[in-house]
């Protein structure tokens, strides 16, 4: 099992000009059942966000903008094993002192208590916890 970080999936739907294909492929394989992974309930947090950035972006070039309910369900058809954010998550986060963003302790904690040590991620944020190992898109 590993975990699924937000980037993958955004990266995939926002066709990212690096990542994108890399992505997209991981997402493929996850459909196929070729890996099973899991992800905290905050990715879909993180998602809608992610989206209404892109669309911010596809407004302003007068692009069509991305059906945010749609991208969702197609997320949420994969087969991914969405763990809930409970309060032992949160309080065990809290315990944390890495030099990276808050949001990635929820991910970390998530990892930890489920016993899950290799993410699938393109940032490097995650190499700072030595006992995760960072799957970057680019090296699956």
């Amino acid at each position: 099992m590993k975990y699924l970080d937000t980037n993958i999936i955004g990266y995939a739907i926002e066709d990212h000009e690096k990542y994108g294909s890399s992505c997209k492929k991981i997402l493929n394989d996850v459909q196929c059942g070729k890996i099973k992974v899991c992800c905290s309930i905050l990715v879909l947090v993180e998602l809608i966000n992610v989206i209404k950035k892109i669309n911010k972006e596809l407004k302003k070039k007068g692009r069509t903008e991305l059906e945010m309910r749609a991208n969702i369900d197609a997320v949420l058809s994969l087969p991914i094993q969405w763990v809930e954010m409970e309060m032992f998550i949160i309080k065990r986060a809290a315990e944390y002192n890495y030099n990276i963003a808050g949001a990635d302790y929820i991910h970390i904690a998530t990892m930890e208590v489920n016993g899950v040590y290799e993410i699938l991620s393109a940032d490097a944020d995650f190499n700072v916890p030595q006992h995760l190992k960072r799957i970057d898109p680019l090296e699956y």
